[in-house]
């Protein structure tokens, strides 16, 4: 089943994502960028601690830019832990990367085809990016519900900025002056973490809500075309006992007497059903492509209805595994009472 607990991700700071994102990056390339152009002129050990130099300081802005605006999201997390998993997996990371060209002195060297520095940089993004997000999930452990979804983010993410930085990266040349190639990687910066953040930034709703793919099937609700997918799921919108915040989530559904069933799979590792009371309580129902009052009762074994209820939501859905006392939902269309 599709069900999972969500928070409305309309409080989410996407734009200043973003742009914390993309203001990181054109600092931290832009460094990187003067650190490449000052190891052209010394030898290789030398070289390589300025590229070092470089990379701590992008993977140090990135982290303070990402910590700052994810401290919104997760008012838990510690900036100092997530800032360290950044710096020595982001920084150290583009200093690797960037250091055999450094130690080989290949400054005068013919660059490669752009089809190669494009598949090279995806590639060498997808691993650092998934390497950088699960340090971060780690970093992220106890400030959000779901850390491990961090690493998906990242990896989707990181391909795309990293084709950006290695095209910029193949622009200038040793005839170039200091100032063309700075304002060349603070450009790239900007367009890398611009890329990065637009991407990233989906997913940090799904940090402690809706998954990625439940968030797709909301999408994919809220068409007024009609599908398949629509005759077995509906959008689920349920307000918060204590916190007073909305909760949108799909689930399967099934036509009961007197309303729809809805079945919470696995409910010992849900909550959205326990903000519903025996009586009629107000939620929204998305059916049809259309948010729409609706009341929601959570029925209990001892409940006249429950037996009724839960036999048609089988009857739909006979491989369900219902538990113990398992909890039903009957939902009404129209406005509770």
């Amino acid at each position: 089943m599709l069900e999972t607990d969500v928070r409305s991700d309309r409080a989410t700071p996407y734009r200043l994502w973003i742009a914390a994102c993309t203001a990181a990056e054109m600092v931290g390339m832009t460094a990187a960028a003067g650190a490449a152009t000052l190891a052209d002129g010394v030898s290789g050990p030398v070289a390589l601690g300025v590229v070092v130099a470089g990379g701590l300081v992008e993977g140090t802005a990135l982290g303070l830019a990402q910590a700052t605006v994810l401290a919104r999201v997760a008012p838990a997390l510690s900036r100092v832990r997530y800032l360290v998993a950044t710096v020595v997996v982001a920084g150290l990371g583009w200093a690797a990367a960037t250091a055999p060209s450094t130690l080989g002195g290949g400054g005068d060297a013919e660059q490669p085809p752009v089809l190669l520095v494009v598949l090279g940089a995806l590639a060498l993004g997808l691993v650092l990016g998934s390497v950088l997000g699960a340090v971060q999930a780690y970093a992220l452990r106890g400030a959000v519900r779901h850390p491990t979804r961090w690493v998906a983010a990242n990896a989707a993410a990181w391909p795309v900025a990293m084709i950006l930085i290695f095209v910029g990266a193949t622009l200038p040349d040793t005839g170039w002056p200091a100032g063309a190639v700075l304002l060349v990687g603070a450009v790239t910066g900007a367009a890398a973490g611009a890329a990065l953040g637009l991407v990233s930034g989906l997913f940090l709703p799904t940090l402690s809500g809706v998954s990625a793919a439940s968030r797709v099937v909301l999408a994919l609700l809220v068409s007024h075309r009609p599908t398949g997918l629509q005759r077995a799921l509906l959008g689920l919108e349920v307000r918060g006992r204590v916190s007073g915040r909305r909760y949108r989530l799909p689930v399967q559904y099934a036509v009961a007497p007197g309303g729809l069933a809805v079945v919470p799979g696995r409910p010992s590792h849900k909550t959205w059903w326990r903000n519903l009371n025996p009586a009629p309580t107000p939620v929204e129902v998305l059916r049809e492509g259309v948010w729409a009052p609706a009341s929601a009762r959570c029925l209990g074994p001892d409940d006249p209805e429950y037996d009724a209820v839960l036999a048609a939501y089988l009857r739909r859905w006979p491989d369900t595994p219902a538990e113990a006392g398992q909890p039903v939902v009957l939902v009404r269309l129209g406005a509770a009472a």
